[in-house]
């Protein structure tokens, strides 16, 4: 793998496109040379790859293996896999998170959220160019430079700092409680501290600007807010969450993600992509995209507002956190959205199983139960497996399957696909028993959506056309250069392969089960450059 990455040249970002063609050709002769002499070809590079891909909170797979037995995807498949294929992994709605010590005044009971449209606390106690109580400082200022990328997360039912994602948000010290939780995912359960009282904010990625600091005018968020903060979660490649808000916060807003409006930012040194999110309040105009699908809220007990639970002592340190509740005064209980999913093998004709998913905007796959998986009749043998990390450490080996057809029923005409990635995982339900599984947004990859949540009407799944997307932009940004190459390259199993890896199918242009020299004159076709759009019908 280390030797096909290391064929693509830093130079080829050079900006004029005949200097890009030059060096571009001369790592294409240098993998053309390999190709045929049929070294590193077979091995590892195809069967066996790191990777970084988010199944929301409860964890991230951190290397794909490809199974022994995965179907072959054969030249005039289409009559097979009749519908869009979703790739394994698909976009994350990335945002800028911060943090204000803005809650309620002691000696003041109330232990409800407090919608904030802005930088600011509950009506004037909290002005931050001008603090007149001391109740709405910067846990960390200044806050327009000691914020976090994080995510915006429906599978989460708190809002979680951790690590040193915490450290930089000041959730730390005194803004503590010595009152934990555990909290689980993959790998086991770990405790978490509960914060006192503040206000968390977020934006989308077009509220930081070219110097890395962030609008504090363009940011909403909720104060009195009792958040989670987790030790390091990192295994691998490192640190995998720094924070993340979950249905507390975004079950009052509607959240747009333009998947065609990619936004590129550099915070703290590293450098982030993922689609343009507006966070909006639920009267704000929404766009019209042609299909949506119900989501209703699922937990315990019907929810209307968002809450912490007080130690009895004082009535303020939280002894539960910020979760959805039915009211202030009721324990919270939680809650996330669901949908309906139905899907078979073989024929679409074939009976459905339908499953009940959580929608989760925080997960770039999806998951299916194990009790799904014997629904559909699935083979022992997986077609391939993942190893993933989470809260408590590294599992490997965990299966993964392509099932021949899905479908999501929506208002518009339903939405179809062939040859869906899943990984099998067992996971606890909000409402209590097992999981059916986890809708991530690898089925959204190439479209805008919109996650209008709401506690008392029906929610909604919003969804556009599928956006043109040129062959071998991996990461979506409408460019194909250096970080496409790199990814292609690593992809590359050469002609004798019975299929490739999961994260890699969209690169087999003629799906004939591997990526060779045919797809890659095809990505030579396609090759842009960082500063041109790549044609969207390079490969045809």
């Amino acid at each position: 793998m280390r030797r096909l990455v290391a064929l693509h040249p830093v130079p080829m970002e050079l900006g004029m496109a005949s200097q890009r063609a030059s060096y571009l050709q001369r790592a294409l002769i240098g993998l053309v040379l390999l190709c045929a002499t049929g070294d590193a070809i077979s091995g590892p590079v195809g069967d066996s790859r790191e990777a970084t891909i988010r199944m929301g909170s409860t964890g991230s797979i951190v290397r794909v293996h490809r199974g022994s037995s995965a179907p072959a995807v054969t030249a005039g498949a289409t009559p097979s896999y009749p519908f869009p294929r979703p790739r394994l992994t698909g976009f994350s709605p990335l945002i800028a998170i911060t943090t204000s010590s803005a809650h309620t005044p002691p000696g003041i009971d109330d232990w409800e959220h407090h919608l904030e449209t802005g930088y600011e606390g509950n009506g004037d106690t909290c002005n931050p160019q001008n603090p007149p109580t001391g109740f709405c400082g910067s846990l960390n200022p200044p806050a327009n430079e000691n914020f976090v990328v994080g995510i915006l997360d429906s599978g989460s039912v708190v809002d979680l700092a951790a690590g040193t994602g915490a450290e930089t948000l000041g959730m730390v010290g005194n803004y503590l409680t010595t009152n934990v939780v555990p909290i689980g995912g993959v790998g086991g359960e770990v405790n978490a501290l509960i914060s006192q009282p503040i206000g968390i904010y977020a934006a989308g990625l077009s509220a930081v600007d070219a110097n890395g600091l962030l609008n504090l005018n363009a940011i909403v968020g909720h104060s009195n807010v009792a958040a989670l903060v987790a030790p390091p979660i990192a295994c691998g490649a490192g640190e995998v969450v720094s924070a993340f808000v979950g249905t507390p916060f975004l079950s009052f807003y509607n959240t747009v993600i333009r998947v065609d409006t990619p936004r590129r930012v550099t915070v703290g040194g590293r450098t982030f992509t993922a689609p343009d999110v507006q966070i909006q309040s639920p009267f704000d105009p929404i766009p019209d995209f042609p299909r949506f699908f119900a989501m209703e809220i699922g937990g315990i007990f019907p929810v209307a507002t968002a809450s912490y639970y007080p130690d009895f002592e004082d009535l303020v340190t939280p002894i539960i956190p910020t979760q959805l509740s039915f009211a202030s005064i009721f324990v919270p209980t939680g809650g996330v959205f669901f949908t309906t999913v139905r899907a078979t093998m073989g024929s679409p004709t074939n009976p459905l199983i339908s499953m009940r998913m959580m929608v989760d905007t925080g997960a770039q796959t999806s998951i299916m139960s194990s009790g799904i998986a014997a629904d559909l009749n699935l083979p022992l043998e997986p077609d391939f497996t993942v190893d993933a990390c989470g809260v408590g450490g590294l599992v490997e080996g965990i299966p993964g399957y392509y099932i021949d057809y899905v479908k999501i029923n929506a208002l518009g005409g339903a939405m179809e696909f062939s040859r869906a990635p899943f990984v099998v995982l067992d996971l606890v339900s909000p409402e209590g028993g097992p999981l059916h599984g986890v809708l991530g947004m690898n089925f959204f990859w190439d479209r805008n959506v919109i996650f209008q949540p709401s506690l008392t009407l029906p929610s909604s799944f919003h969804v556009s056309d599928p956006i043109p997307v040129a062959f071998a932009d991996s990461n979506v940004d409408f460019h194909v250069d250096a970080a496409d190459a790199s990814f292609f390259f690593a992809c590359i199993t050469g002609p004798q392969s019975t299929g490739v890896s999961p994260e890699c199918d969209h690169l087999d242009a003629d799906f004939d089960g591997s990526i060779d020299l045919r797809d890659l004159a095809k990505f030579q076709n396609c090759y842009s450059g960082p500063t041109q759009l790549a044609d969207p019908n390079c490969a045809d």
